[in-house]
């Protein structure tokens, strides 16, 4: 793991590009040129399983306090986007801002995390909201559909170096988000997994299709067996449909 976090630390991307780090699950790694580093719904515990049974089936690549993040971000409460054993090691860096839905606002303070050291470092956020990170990052947060039970959750237009990576988080299939982008994503991030208020593999190629997206990463799969998920049957889809995608294994840097 401490290999990993080295990589890290001392990748240093060319100007006008940044790289894009698959951490499993819906999670991801952002480093812009500047050197800012953002962390995107990382899943690095194993919490899943002692709350609800749903154990981990891809490797620990990091620890959560073996890596600075300059931006935290969490698209919803739920613990593998919301990762509870890891959020408080975050927020024990004076430097680290963390961006959450009213869901992940409700985690915090189940967590009794000390408010008064991160006083200015928690941001709540919602469709609608936008903010900016560093010199290098902007993001927009925008509609999706998780479900009833999680009305918070939000997707993420990250417009990096020029480019803009929309990681649609945990939805269903919905017109409404495509209406909700006005331009069409350079790479769109989609969960593939069926369950749990998610598109499905078909759904998420067509959605790419219809989003005119220029590269698709398939995500939210092979974490948890209950989840489901199927790349190849989204490969399939994709090539029907003439969606270019790229999938990811764990740990592997994209160029952006």
């Amino acid at each position: 793991m401490k290999e990993f976090a080295e990589r890290i630390k001392n990748d240093r991307p060319e100007k006008g590009t940044a790289h894009l780090y698959f951490m499993g699950q819906a999670g991801f790694i952002l480093k812009a040129s500047d050197g800012f580093t953002l962390a995107y719904d990382i899943y690095l515990s194993d919490c899943c399983e002692r709350e609800f049974g749903f154990k981990r089936l891809m490797p620990f690549l990091l620890e959560p306090d073996e890596l600075v993040f300059d931006a935290v971000i969490c698209s919803h409460g739920h613990y593998d986007h919301f990762d509870k054993d890891s959020v408080p090691a975050f927020m024990n860096n004076a430097g680290t801002h963390i961006y959450l839905t009213k869901c992940g606002m409700d985690e915090l303070e189940r967590l009794n995390v000390a408010y008064d050291t991160a006083e200015g470092r928690v941001h709540l956020i919602k469709a609608g909201d936008s903010a900016e990170l560093g010199g290098c990052i902007k993001c927009d947060f925008v509609y999706c559909d998780h479900g009833p039970d999680t009305p918070y959750a939000v997707g993420t237009v990250i417009n990096v170096e020029g480019k803009r990576i929309y990681a649609l988080g945990d939805t269903s299939y919905r017109e409404e988000i495509i209406n909700d982008i006005t331009k069409s994503p350079d790479y769109a991030i989609l969960p593939i997994n069926g369950a749990f208020g998610n598109m499905n593999e078909t759904e998420a190629a067509f959605m790419a299709k219809k989003l005119g997206a220029g590269c698709s990463v398939p995500s939210h799969f092979w974490n948890f067996a209950e989840h489901g998920g199927n790349p190849y049957v989204f490969m399939q889809e994709a090539d029907r449909l003439g969606v270019r995608y790229v999938l990811m294994r764990q740990g592997e840097c994209l160029n952006i």
